[in-house]
């Protein structure tokens, strides 16, 4: 059988790992060129070795809007088109909100809000001229805030009424714009999560993460993605966990504000 992403143009951010590095091996064996972007060069040539297809990569930061309006125009001189968006690249926090530092909460925003923002920005007209999808890779923190997130949170809020406002404008164009938030799954963004003071978590020799409910793979998670993708799905939540939450938030806030409070302590 021909692959269903035959001769597609697929840009990833955050592919050098969890999700995102799962997410590209899939997309590549589906048949699709592949437009990879992440910080850290050496990982990403080293995925690039695994990839089967075709696979551009791009070593750069996400929150510059110089890089991002680079990356979509080489891949597009690249590959000749760009069918499908995910942005996927993320950075989490683990502290209290009075105890964080104000960069900690701009950083967060520039690389979770803007970042999707940026490429999205670039990569539309290009998507108009083939119909394609533009996906978001969010959180059900992203609906339901959560202690000692308060920063990635916020960005995930920002990213959902971004998604929201774009489905609505870019549905006459026949562009595809869906949203998928998963929930606590096991990947590097829980051990980077910035400090207080901005550092990554895993340098603090008492971090301990604390999370609510099962944790899943960073290949399930890419599964489902792609299936979410490939059938145009609106909105997608996927962890059964998650979708509980988001259904009790709806209906018993304050009792998700006392379960939340006794998981995390």
């Amino acid at each position: 059988m021909k692959p269903m992403l035959a001769d597609k143009t697929v840009l990833l951010t955050g592919a050098s790992s969890g999700i995102g590095y799962e997410l590209a091996q899939l997309l590549g064996r589906q048949g699709a060129h592949l437009a990879l972007i992440a910080r850290r060069k050496d990982r990403l040539e080293a995925l690039q070795q695994k990839i089967k297809g075709e696979a551009a990569i791009f070593a750069g930061d996400i929150s510059n809007p110089e890089f991002c309006q680079n990356v979509v125009a080489l891949t597009v001189q690249k590959f000749g088109g760009l069918d499908i968006v995910i942005n996927n690249a993320g950075q989490s926090m683990n502290a209290l909100f009075v105890d964080t530092d104000l960069k900690v909460f701009h950083q967060l925003m520039q690389v979770n809000y803007f970042g999707s923002l940026y490429i999205a920005k670039f990569a539309i007209p290009y998507l108009k001229k083939n119909k394609g999808s533009l996906i978001f890779i969010s959180s059900v923190v992203g609906k339901r805030g959560f202690p000692t997130r308060s920063g990635y949170c916020a960005s995930k809020f920002a990213v959902q009424g971004l998604f929201e406002s774009l489905r609505v404008e870019l549905q006459s164009h026949g562009i595809h714009v869906g949203i998928i938030s998963p929930g606590y799954t096991d990947t590097e963004i829980r051990k980077t999560a910035l400090t207080a003071d901005g550092r990554s978590a895993d340098s603090e020799k008492s971090f301990v993460e604390k999370t609510a409910g099962k944790v899943m793979s960073a290949q399930e998670a890419a599964e489902q993605i792609l299936q979410a993708t490939l059938k145009k799905k609106r909105e997608v939540i996927l962890t059964s966990g998650g979708k509980l939450m988001v259904w009790l938030n709806n209906r018993m806030p304050s009792l998700v504000d006392k379960l939340i409070g006794r998981a995390v302590g």
